[in-house]
Parts: C-alpha cells; sequence; structure tokens
C-alpha cells in the first residue's frame, strides 16, 4: 500500500493551466503628447532661437547626459544581479549528484561484488521446493570510465507551469564486460567474456522553495541491455516487512513516488521480496543488490526461482551493518538472460533491472533529507 506524499505542494501533475497573455499598454500620461497646433515660429527660426540661447542647450545636454548614465547605470546592476544569481541547471545537477536518493552509488552497485559465489536459497523461508540456482561465478566488471551520466533539464517542469519546479530525466550509459564461470568440466575452468552496454534512466521531479531545489518525487531507475537481441523486462516488485509491516508493491517503472512512497523499513527488518519478469526470447535469474552506499556494505544475492518467471528472497536489514542514523540505500533488483550466465561467448548478453532506494530508519525518526 503505498502512502501519500508529506506535503500539499503541487506536483507533476496538479501544476496550474498556463495564464493567458498579458497585453501592455503604455498610460496615457507616459505618452508622448503631440502638440497639432500650428507652429508659431518656423524651422529656421527655432534653430537660431536655440543658438541664442546658450542656457536652454546647456540644460538639456546636462539631461541627456543624466538620462544616458542612468540608463548605463541600471544596465550595469542588471548585468551584475545576473552574474551573481545562481544558475538553476548547475544547482540541481549538484544536488543529484550529491543526493542519496539519485547519486552515482544508486546505479555503481549495478556491478559491484558480482564474484560472489551463489548457491541460491538462503534457508530463512523454508523454501526446499524452490529452484536454486546452478553452480555460476560471475563479474559485471565495469571499467572507471564504463559509467557516464547525462541530464536532460527542464525548467519549468511542464508548459506552463511556475518555473520553481523542474522535472530532470537521468540517463547512466552504463558499458563493460559480463566474465562468468560455470563449466566445472574444464580444469581450469573456462571464463567467458561478453562485452555489454546497458542504458539506465531515471525521472526527478523538484521544486524551488526557501530559496533552494528539493526533489520530490523520483522514478525508478529503469535499466535496459541497449539494442537486445530480444525483450527482457522487470515487470513487478512485491515486498513485506515482517518486522515494520511495511508492504511495498511495484507494477510499472512508468511512474514517480514521492520519499514517503519508497519502501522503508526498520533497522532489524526481514524484508521477503518477490520480483516477476517477462521475456520473448531465453529464461533467465534474478539477482537482489543492496546494502550501504559505499563498499564493502553492498552484496549481491541470487534469488530462488518459485516459477519460470517469479523469484523470491528474504532480505535481512540487519545483517547491512550496525545501524546509526536514518539512510537511505541502493537497491537494484537484476534478471541476466540465462544464455548469458550459463552459454559461451557465442551467446547474447541480455539484462534488465529496477532500480529503487530504500530508506532504513525507526519509525519516530523523520525521513532522510535530499543531501
Amino acid at each position: 500500500m503505498l502512502r501519500q506524499p508529506e506535503h500539499n505542494r503541487p506536483g507533476p501533475d496538479s501544476i496550474p493551466a498556463a495564464r493567458p497573455r498579458r497585453r501592455f499598454v503604455v498610460p496615457a500620461r507616459n505618452r508622448r503628447q503631440v502638440n497639432s497646433s500650428p507652429a508659431r515660429i518656423g524651422p529656421e527660426l527655432s534653430f537660431f532661437r536655440v543658438i541664442l540661447n546658450p542656457t536652454r542647450l546647456e540644460a538639456d545636454m546636462k539631461s541627456t547626459l543624466t538620462l544616458a548614465a542612468a540608463i548605463l547605470l541600471t544596465a550595469a546592476l542588471a548585468l551584475t544581479g545576473c552574474s551573481r544569481k545562481p544558475n538553476d541547471a548547475q544547482t540541481i545537477g549538484t544536488l543529484l549528484a550529491a543526493s542519496g536518493y539519485t547519486n552515482v552509488e544508486q546505479t555503481k552497485n549495478y556491478g559491484a561484488n558480482d564474484t560472489t559465489v551463489e548457491v541460491g536459497d538462503d534457508g530463512t523461508l523454508g523454501t526446499d521446493g524452490y529452484e536454486r540456482i546452478p553452480f555460476v561465478r560471475f563479474r559485471r566488471y565495469i571499467p572507471a570510465n564504463g559509467l557516464s551520466r547525462a541530464l536532460d533539464i527542464q525548467i519549468p517542469a511542464y508548459q506552463g507551469g511556475p518555473d520553481t519546479t523542474a522535472l530532470v530525466t537521468i540517463t547512466w550509459d552504463i558499458t563493460g564486460e559480463l566474465r562468468t564461470m560455470s563449466d566445472t568440466t574444464t580444469n581450469p575452468i573456462l571464463v567467458w567474456r561478453k562485452p555489454f552496454h546497458d542504458v539506465g534512466i531515471r525521472k526527478v521531479y523538484l521544486e524551488k522553495y526557501a530559496d533552494a531545489w528539493h526533489i520530490v518525487k523520483i522514478s525508478p531507475l529503469a535499466i535496459s541491455t541497449r539494442n537486445a537481441a530480444y525483450n527482457l523486462r522487470i515487470t513487478g516488485i512485491h515486498a513485506v516487512g515482517r518486522v515494520s509491516g511495511e508492504v511495498f508493491d511495484l507494477g510499472t517503472s512508468d511512474t514517480m513516488l514521492t520519499k514517503d512512497q519508497l519502501p522503508r523499513f526498520v533497522p532489524n527488518d526481514t524484508v521477503v521480496v518477490t520480483v516477476t519478469v517477462s521475456s520473448d526470447g531465453d529464461s533467465c535469474w534474478a539477482f537482489l543488490h543492496h546494502g550501504r552506499p559505499t563498499r564493502p556494505h553492498i552484496w549481491r544475492h541470487a534469488y530462488s526461482r518459485i516459477s519460470t518467471w517469479t523469484f523470491r528472497r528474504a532480505w535481512v536489514i540487519g545483517d547491512e551493518s550496525e545501524y546509526d542514523v536514518p539512510s537511505v540505500r541502493p537497491s537494484i533488483h537484476d534478471a541476466i538472460s540465462w544464455s548469458a550466465l550459463w552459454s559461451d561467448s557465442s551467446k547474447p548478453y541480455v539484462a534488465a533491472a529496477w532500480g529503487i532506494p530504500y530508506i532504513v530508519k525507526n519509525p519516530t525518526e523523520s525521513l532522510p533529507g535530499d543531501q
């Protein structure tokens, strides 16, 4: 059951409609008056009149110079003000890079600690009937230059909305090599290498108030293989906290969640997670990446398969580390094709994943802030 947002500030679905264009009319007192009466002095006499009246000429020149100086001063002040005003796009980019809800750690653990030997069920569910994962050791190797981020920042968030709203699309480009060992009949065991190129997309809705930008809603990080040989995708996640009683359901990555709607567990929780997938090609196996956002507190564990496209495991929050303060932690629910894990390098790499931040805190504690 999803919780409602904590505040009533307008979200992207409640942006006010565009206001009609205002028509600016110069007031009559500011309009230049035109004397329609016949001129009493010819142009040649007016000229001599100006020449013969130096006091008038000096006054006119002083007035003109004063007006010009005022215009230049106003322009200088305007330029100075613009240069000192923070750049909204730059400020938003800095916030997203630093926030535990959107930073690189929410994507980086996609390839972290992938050398773990997996044996399947952890024994806490009494799931002897579940299919355990066949022997495999693998690592999704991502080099230092294999993870890059691009931001598409739209202010206002939606056409006609206030310029205190922003919608950001974060695109992660992930390249590397899947290295697998699964054939135990050879000595030494062969290591198969398959290059991969995955793309992760997340949307973030922000609002500006109290002279600062704040994260209001985020979408799951939807990761898929670029130009995949077939369609493999996550279709749902269902998580239940045994201690907290919290229930989290997600059936699409095309949605945005407030912080209060993200998975939220107590420090000693045990969470039972069920993941469903679909494919119009090969079958797959699912894995859970979770833990604190810095090594060595990130783990990858295999789910147990309860049917062809459904996987489940128990996730013990207390095993991640000692609890100190409310925190945002990264989780990625990762499906990798069967042929990528248990076939040689001639078979294609295909994967799909959802990345969802989760919050660990006691019931009486506040939600973690943006940073």
